[in-house]
């Protein structure tokens, strides 16, 4: 289903900017890859046995899923895709179990912050809603700052969301959730990675206990050591 959502954005922003300034290019190339490893945790009663780290970010999936490193190839990120289906997770839009965690560094994407705010708030389920046998059933803006253009005000900038929903196709059920946080300028920039414009948690589970292992597998996930939820938290805090 690619959820990189953010790719056809942050790509139009890159090439407005390049048009505009005449630069070849805005972003900032690294020479070495990303630490990638997976680990296989003792047996327990939990099926998330398996432990994901791809550079700063950390997570837990099934024991049985297959673990990638997100492709780099479009824009700056750094994170994995795990799922027993691989091949049909990028066009299988909620259907096909699967997990993906990425962050976007600011550092060598040079856009403005603006345009992660607008990603955020923007297109962020375009591939679900665009699904017609995908249906939300919560959804919750801890942040909404839109950025302050005028130069007359401080606004953080910032922009988090977290929802969830469910799917349903050749009579198989599947329920899935996310969270999308852009930093901004805020509290949200004081955990986490500090060069992190945009984060992205998106989970695809079915069974009976699926509520409870999205939870797990949104707890899990981690940025540079820090709870996704941390970040949520910090979000709700200062709204």
């Amino acid at each position: 289903m690619r959820w990189r959502f953010a790719a056809s954005a942050l790509i139009a922003a890159v090439t407005s900017l390049s048009a505009c300034t005449g630069s070849p290019g805005t972003v900032a190339t690294h020479d070495t890859l990303p630490e990638f490893s997976v680990r296989r945790l003792p047996p327990s009663p939990s099926p998330l046995r398996l432990e994901v780290q791809s550079g700063e970010v950390e997570a837990l999936v099934p024991a049985d899923w297959d673990v990638q490193p997100i492709s780099t190839a479009r824009y700056p990120q750094e994170g994995f895709v795990a799922s027993p289906q691989l091949s049909k997770w990028e066009r299988g839009a909620g259907v096909v179990r699967g997990m993906e965690a990425f962050w976007v560094d600011i550092t060598r994407l040079r856009i403005p912050s603006d345009y992660y705010y607008l990603v955020a708030r923007g297109p962020a389920v375009s591939s679900l809603a665009g699904n017609k046998n995908c249906h939300p059933t919560g959804e919750q803006v801890l942040a909404d700052h839109p950025p302050e253009l005028t130069g007359r005000h401080f606004s953080p900038g910032d922009y988090v969301i977290s929802a969830k929903g469910t799917c349903r196709s050749q009579g198989q059920a599947t329920r899935w959730a996310y969270i999308v946080a852009a930093p901004g300028f805020g509290p949200v920039r004081e955990v986490g990675l500090p060069s992190s414009g945009l984060y992205v948690v998106l989970a695809v589970v079915s069974g009976r206990r699926a509520d409870a292992l999205l939870q797990q597998m949104l707890q899990a996930a981690r940025f540079g050591n820090v709870p996704i939820t941390q970040i949520v938290a910090v979000a709700r805090t200062n709204t």
